[in-house]
C-alpha cells in the first residue's frame, strides 16, 4: 500500500514538473491602443492592434493539440484577425470572447514564420470603481484547457474611471486645498517665506477648477496633477518653516558669541564660572542646531524644525544669562553703552586731552604776559 502511495506521489510530482517546465509558444505581442490614454471613461470606443509571432515547438510552429486565445474585458468586442504564414494569410472576423484559434490551424513545419495579426474594436465598460481593466490578453492552453504560465505575456491593462469617483476626488481635493491654504496662512503669520508654496497652491487651484468642466479622463489627469502640486507645496512649506527656525537659532547663537568674545578678549574672563556656564549652554544649542541642519539636508523638515526650535530655546537661555552677566560686570562710573562703550571712552579721553591742552596753553600765555 505504501509503495503504491509513494509511486502515485512520484508520478504526480513528475507531472507537475513537466507541466511547469512547459512554456508558451509565442513571443510577447506588440500591442497598440488608439486612442492611447492613461485613463478611459465608460462609453469610450477604442481600437487595439496586436501582432503575435509564434515560436518553434520542436519540429512544428505550434503544438497541434493546444489552443491560442485572445481575451478582452471590454464591451461588444469585434475581432478581425489574420494568420500570416510567411507574410500571407486570409482575414477573418469574430465577435467571440475569448477568441480561440486551434492548434491545427497554427501547426506548420518549424521552418515557416507564423504571425497572427489582431485588430479589436470595443467599448469601455461601466465599472463600479476606478481601476485597471484588461484591454488585451493572449492565452495558450493545452488539450485539457490548462493555461501555460511559463513565459506567458502579461495582460495589457488600462485605468477605467468611475465618474462618481472623479466627483468624490474633486470634493476631497477641494478640502485638501483648503487645508493647504490654512497651513500657508499660519506659516505666513509666523514669518515664514511661503512664496514657493503659494505658487504650488495657485497651480493646484487652477487644475481643480479646470477639472470641473473637463471630460472625466482629462479631469482625472488634472486632479492627479493637483494632488502632486499640493504634496510638493506642503514639502516646500515645511522646508521654509524649518529653514526659518534654523536661521533664528543661528542668529541667537551669533548674539551670544558677541558677549563671549567680550568676556574672553576684553575682560579676561575665560576661566570665570559664569562664562564657562554660558559656553556649555552654547555647545548644547550648537549640537542641536547641527543635528537640525543634518535632518534638513536629508529633507526631514518637520524633525529639523523641532530640533532647530530646541537649539533656539537653549541659545536663548544662554543669551539671557550672558546679558545678565554683561550687565553685572559692566557696572561702574560709566553707564553701559554696549559695543559703543569703548568708543565713548575714547572720545572722553580725547575731549579731556583737548581741554587740558587749552587750559595749559592759556596758563602759559598768562605767565608770559605777567
Amino acid at each position: 500500500m505504501k509503495v503504491k502511495y509513494i509511486f502515485f506521489l512520484i508520478l504526480l510530482f513528475s507531472l507537475v514538473i513537466v507541466q511547469s517546465a512547459s512554456a508558451v509558444n509565442y513571443e510577447a505581442p506588440t500591442v497598440k491602443i488608439l486612442p492611447d490614454k492613461s485613463s478611459y471613461t465608460p462609453g469610450d470606443e477604442v481600437t487595439i492592434t496586436a501582432d503575435v509571432k509564434l515560436t518553434d515547438s520542436g519540429d512544428y510552429t505550434f503544438p497541434d493539440e493546444d489552443t491560442l486565445k485572445t481575451y478582452t474585458a471590454l464591451k461588444d468586442p469585434k475581432w478581425t484577425y489574420e494568420v500570416k504564414i510567411n507574410g500571407h494569410g486570409n482575414e477573418m472576423e469574430s465577435s467571440k470572447n475569448p477568441l480561440s484559434i486551434s492548434g491545427w490551424e497554427l501547426n506548420y513545419p518549424s521552418d515557416n514564420t507564423i504571425v497572427i495579426s489582431y485588430t479589436l474594436t470595443a467599448t469601455i465598460p461601466d465599472v463600479t470603481s476606478t481601476g485597471d481593466v484588461i484591454f488585451f490578453q493572449i492565452i495558450q492552453t493545452d488539450e485539457d484547457g490548462n493555461e501555460y504560465t511559463s513565459g506567458a505575456a502579461d495582460p495589457v491593462k488600462r485605468t477605467v474611471l468611475n465618474p462618481d469617483d472623479i466627483d468624490k476626488l474633486q470634493d476631497i481635493l477641494d478640502d485638501d486645498l483648503a487645508d493647504f491654504n490654512d497651513q500657508i496662512q499660519s506659516k505666513l503669520n509666523a514669518g515664514v517665506d511661503v512664496s514657493a508654496a503659494q505658487t504650488k497652491y495657485n497651480e493646484a487651484a487652477a487644475d481643480i477648477k479646470a477639472s470641473k468642466t473637463a471630460s472625466y479622463d482629462e479631469a482625472n489627469e488634472l486632479l492627479t496633477e493637483a494632488q502632486s502640486l499640493i504634496d510638493e507645496g506642503e514639502v516646500l512649506l515645511n522646508q521654509a518653516w524649518a529653514q526659518m527656525a534654523i536661521d533664528d537659532a543661528q542668529e541667537t547663537l551669533d548674539s551670544v558669541d558677541f558677549y563671549l568674545t567680550d568676556f574672553k578678549n576684553n575682560r579676561s574672563m575665560g576661566n570665570d564660572a559664569r562664562v564657562i556656564n554660558i559656553e556649555t549652554k552654547v555647545e548644547s544649542a550648537q549640537s542641536s542646531l547641527n543635528s537640525a541642519k543634518t535632518l534638513f539636508n536629508d529633507a526631514s523638515y518637520t524633525q529639523a524644525y523641532t530640533l532647530a526650535e530646541t537649539a533656539n530655546s537653549k541659545a536663548s537661555e544662554a543669551l539671557t544669562y550672558a546679558e545678565e552677566v554683561y550687565a553685572e560686570v559692566s557696572k561702574g562710573f560709566l553707564p553701559d553703552f554696549g559695543s559703543f562703550t569703548f568708543i565713548i571712552i575714547g572720545i572722553v579721553i580725547v575731549v579731556l586731552a583737548v581741554v587740558g591742552y587749552l587750559v595749559y596753553t592759556r596758563a602759559t600765555s598768562w605767565d608770559e604776559l605777567g
